[in-house]
């Protein structure tokens, strides 16, 4: 990938089918499985989707109750109340209460008597508008959506945020496979595997094998994993493993449990191939209590083969040289690993790093802990109680980073969380591009989900929005699930764009209902949008950083100075260290610049990660034409963009 421009990527380009029906003001897309009103995705469950999409296919007629239940569960015996209750929420999601489209047949079934129109193919790639202005998009926006074209007897709908469903819609989630046949990787789902010890005592293990083998199997070029949060949901689901591919949307599905038997680790592995090219695969794997670090190497290699015997696409040797053969070391990075996962609890770093330390000491030359170190070590503000603290820890990142890279140094990933730090810990923009660079060559076909995202993040904090969202585009369509929508609905508010925003934070929001990120943004484009109200609302379901921000801003927007102030002053109590730059733009949202200066002058000095947001951050807009900001910006580094096509 050039990373000196931002040309669409052949996926974006390439044509995208738009299939289903318009049923009265909704469109049911059945290439991406969502209901959309005003191109707006409803929060419809699978079972939903499953049933609606039935009745619409069979739209006038009336379609039995047992037919329904077949559909909406396919291989088991529920009674006729689940199907009333499946149709009752579904009603409730349309806003069809009174029954109006969707009629019950007394004593038979149900139908959908709404008109029904099928929607035609659209054989064209479909891109991200230009945006010039707020103002000035909302209305080519509803120019769109108001083109009807008649061709053939078939209705071409184009909706003004159909857009944003193709390209920002979970394409590899929600039983897409079977219609993409033409794909050069799988989707992958690896499930929470069962502890079935008679003590549930492996339940650290169960997880850190599943979490161990996602991560491992992320930098296979050929492979796209569905999100763990999306997998966890899961847990303990005892369905057939085709119902539970097909819900998930993914091609290849790993599930199985753990357990000890006569005083040894045993770990029953199952493969199972939705798309039906390799037969199902099951392994089981015995060994030792000291022999643990050698066993999930195996489990890697033996499952990696099973695909790759099939499938004919990757060798046998995929040793990266990051793991060990000390199983004392190997013992403590799991149980690190499994305690950094997802989670910012300042005790859980902590444990996390002495163990770390551990596997360092007894492997020196054990690069997956050097790395997981260096994240945990990047990630200081997350326990540091002082600036030297912080400061400290972000220095033992960049060289412990340094250190696995050196070990291993093919792997993508690794350059890209290094370059991730060169920019938020150090504020060096060159090291950060040249680490990018060094990542992107070292990835097939030049680019990756979570290479596109920190590319697009990279370009916003230069202040080169319209490429960020182009390249977030990409992003998207490769994985949403890599945190690319969240960061895309940041960067359209730094725009000014609630609408786009709004549109692409939803489509995240029905994926992660409870993202405190993703919400903050929504409080955000309400408070824009002149509903402070609706933002404290929202608020609630963020952080309690971004929650008190929140506050601070919707507060003062609805004139209540006194609200607004008691949470400014929360949020200065709680967050001075490492997040005073929130505090900054909180102060700049209220037009008291001198405060907002002293306060990210001081997140600079104390290293926070967040300055480099500066030249984006649309909540700093009051500071802008003040020549205190531009020093600001010169003193991070980011003045004069870099990259640039010479």
């Amino acid at each position: 990938m050039s990373l000196s421009e931002t040309r669409p990527s052949d996926r974006t380009a390439a044509a995208v089918q738009i299939k289903g029906w318009r049923v009265g003001e909704l469109v049911l897309d059945t290439v991406l499985m969502r209901v959309l009103r005003d191109g707006v995705p409803l929060a419809i469950d699978r079972r939903g989707i499953d049933l609606l999409f039935h009745l619409a296919e069979n739209a006038g007629r009336t379609v039995s109750k047992d037919a329904l239940i077949a559909v909406a569960w396919p291989g088991r015996v529920v009674s006729e109340n689940s199907l009333v209750k499946a149709i009752s929420k579904l009603r409730q999601a349309l806003g069809d209460g009174d029954g109006d489209c969707l009629q019950v047949v007394h004593g038979y079934g149900y139908r959908l008597v709404c008109v029904v129109e099928s929607l035609a193919a659209v054989h064209e790639a479909i891109r991200e508008p230009a945006v010039e202005t707020p103002a000035g998009h909302a209305e080519a926006v509803a120019n769109q959506s108001r083109h009807w074209l008649h061709a053939g007897g078939l209705l071409l709908v184009l909706l003004g945020l159909l857009w944003a469903v193709v390209l920002l819609t979970d394409i590899e989630t929600k039983d897409r496979t079977a219609t993409d046949a033409s794909r050069t990787y799988d989707v992958v789902a690896f499930l929470p595997l069962r502890d079935a010890s008679a003590n549930g005592g492996l339940a650290l293990y169960a997880d850190g094998l599943s979490n161990y083998l996602r991560d491992q199997f992320g930098s296979v070029p050929a492979l796209r994993m569905i999100h763990r949060a999306e997998s966890q949901r899961y847990r303990g689901d005892r369905r057939p493993p085709g119902d539970l591919a097909r819900e998930l949307g993914a091609d290849l599905l790993v599930t199985g449990e753990v357990s000890q038997v006569e005083g040894q680790l045993r770990v029953d592995l199952q493969l199972f191939d939705a798309r039906g090219r390799i037969p199902p695969w099951r392994q089981i794997f015995q060994r030792l209590p000291g022999d643990q670090a050698t066993l999930f190497e195996d489990i890697k290699g033996a499952l990696l083969a099973a695909i790759a015997d099939q499938k004919g696409r990757w060798g046998h040797d995929q040793s990266s040289g990051r793991g060990t053969t000390n199983d004392a070391a190997y013992q403590a990075f799991l149980r690190a690993a499994t305690l950094f996962s997802g989670n910012n609890d300042p005790n859980n770093q902590r444990r996390a790093i002495v163990l770390l330390q551990r596997a360092v000491e007894l492997d020196p030359n054990y690069a997956d802990a050097l790395l997981t170190l260096g994240g945990i070590y990047g990630g200081s503000g997350y326990y540091a109680d002082t600036v030297d603290e912080l400061l400290e820890g972000r220095k033992r990142a960049i060289a412990s980073m340094d250190r696995g890279i050196e070990l291993a140094p093919d792997d993508p990933a690794n350059y890209l969380l290094r370059s991730e730090m060169q920019l938020l810990y150090l504020f060096d923009v060159e090291a950060a591009w040249a680490d990018l660079r060094a990542a992107a060559d070292r990835t097939p076909d030049g680019e990756s989900a979570r290479l596109l995202v920190w590319h697009a993040r990279l370009l916003a904090s230069l202040g080169r929005i319209d490429e960020a969202i182009e390249t977030g585009a990409r992003a998207i369509a490769l994985d949403p699930a890599a945190g690319a929508r969240r960061n895309q609905g940041w960067h359209y508010l730094a725009k000014g764009d609630t609408r786009n925003a709004r549109a692409v934070l939803m489509l995240q929001l029905v994926d992660l209902p409870e993202n405190p990120h993703t919400n903050f943004y929504l409080a955000l484009c309400d408070i824009y949008e002149g509903q402070p109200e609706a933002a404290l609302q929202r608020l609630e379901l963020s952080s309690t950083l971004f929650r008190l921000l929140g506050t601070v801003i919707a507060q003062h927007e609805r004139g209540d100075h006194a609200a607004s102030d008691i949470a400014l002053q929360k949020l200065i109590d709680q967050f001075a260290i490492p997040d005073g730059y929130w505090i900054g733009a909180a102060y700049a949202w209220r037009g008291e610049l001198d405060q907002a200066f002293h306060w990210i002058e001081r997140a600079i000095e104390g290293g926070d990660s967040s300055a480099a947001y500066l030249l984006f951050d649309p909540l700093l807009a009051n500071l802008r034409d003040d020549p205190r900001y531009q020093r600001l910006v010169d003193r991070v580094g980011l003045g004069e963009p870099l990259g640039r096509k010479s």
